[in-house]
């Protein structure tokens, strides 16, 4: 047990004392997180878009929904109510305003208030700018009716498939850096250790080889919840990012993406000969990943055929899968497509690893 410590130890003092991996490591998708998140924000905006329910059916509901149209703050549509809730689900509408169909004599009109309450910063600017609208009415019947209180508003969370950019963004850097130092990382530093003789050395001590290789997977492990600890810190310090889902299954995904994604980096360092090789082949591999997996952008209204692409890179499926945990909560039962997309690359990944593993350079 005190060789493979030993060499979990040596493996982060080696990664801590390469500036330029700390760099690809931590502060690239850190600045990647700022930077873009400054740029777009939390995804909050000046408008929100209210769904109508009933907006005619009596006079004080005419009023309020006149009042919404006139201001500058809501985009009004009305509609049917399983209409205008589907749409408030599916992400289209802030807000839905319910009004009964008819009054109740000498009681105040009950309006409900559905708002998303996945986009918390929208959410409390519709209940406050319909609670005001209210208030607005409630006090101007006061002076000519004899009940202070005209209407009633109660407001209710609805679960909606809305995301703000910057909740999409996050999982998204955060299964980009794992794979990136999974692979560039890890296929670069085994090729300069294969080249300075240090595997020869070690293949000669009786340390075996899948303690060595274990003592590898668990250093980086180390290292990838150490960037996840960094990023997420980040995102929920400078934009309110909150992690809905476990963090045990957020683990578990980071554990998955690892492994994937060191055994292609161990393939990578098994079949290049120098380290300008295992870079430039890490980047083959790697950046088509960044731009056709997803992390960046959803690909939901993508072509046909760059979604098809997207379903054989196995960083679409740790992208999703944290994403999935972090923003919707999901479980990883829930999300057995993801897991079991990620467990075939290991195996996969596993198996070619053997095969070209090598401890001696390339004599030609």
């Amino acid at each position: 047990m005190k060789p493979f410590l030993s060499m979990v130890g040596a493996n982060l003092k080696m990664t801590l004392r390469n500036r330029t991996g700390l760099f690809w490591l931590l502060l690239f998708p850190a600045a990647f997180i700022i930077v873009l998140g400054s740029l777009v924000g939390d995804g909050s905006s000046l408008h929100a878009s209210v769904g109508v329910v009933n907006g005619g059916a009596t006079p004080v509901a005419r009023q309020m929904t006149s009042a919404m149209k006139d201001s500058k703050f809501f985009a009004v549509q009305s509609g049917a109510k399983g209409t205008e809730f589907a749409k408030l689900r599916e992400g289209k509408l802030d807000a839905v305003v319910v009004f009964p169909e008819k009054e109740s004599s000498g009681q105040p009109l009950p309006v409900s208030t559905y708002v998303d309450k996945a986009n918390v910063s929208t959410s409390q600017a519709v209940s406050a700018a319909i609670g005001q609208i209210g208030q607005r009415i409630n006090e101007q019947a006061a002076g000519t009716a004899p009940q202070p209180q005209v209407v009633s508003i109660n407001t209710h969370g609805v679960q909606s498939k809305h995301l703000s950019y910057i909740d999409y963004l996050v999982p998204g850097i955060l299964a980009m850096s794992i794979m990136q130092s999974a692979i560039g990382g890890l296929a670069n530093s085994f090729v300069v250790l294969r080249e300075r003789g240090v595997l020869r050395r070690i293949k000669v001590t009786p340390f075996p080889l899948t303690s060595f290789i274990a003592a590898r997977i668990t250093s980086q492990f180390a290292v990838a919840l150490c960037q996840a600890a960094v990023l997420l810190s980040l995102a929920r310090v400078f934009f309110h990012v909150e992690i809905v889902g476990s963090l045990l299954s957020v683990g578990a995904f980071v554990l998955l993406g690892c492994l994937a994604f060191l055994t292609i980096g161990f393939l990578v360092a098994g079949v290049s000969g120098k380290q300008e090789s295992a870079s430039a082949l890490a980047q083959l591999i790697t950046f088509p990943m960044l731009f056709f997996s997803g992390v960046f952008f959803s690909l939901d209204q993508a072509p046909t055929w760059l979604q098809d692409l997207a379903k054989v890179l196995p960083l679409t499926y740790l992208a999703d899968g944290l994403r999935q945990v972090m923003i919707y909560g999901a479980s990883l039962t829930s999300l057995w497509g993801d897991t079991l997309a990620l467990a075939v690359t290991v195996a996969i990944g596993f198996v070619l690893a053997t095969r070209y593993f090598r401890w001696e350079p390339k004599t030609s």
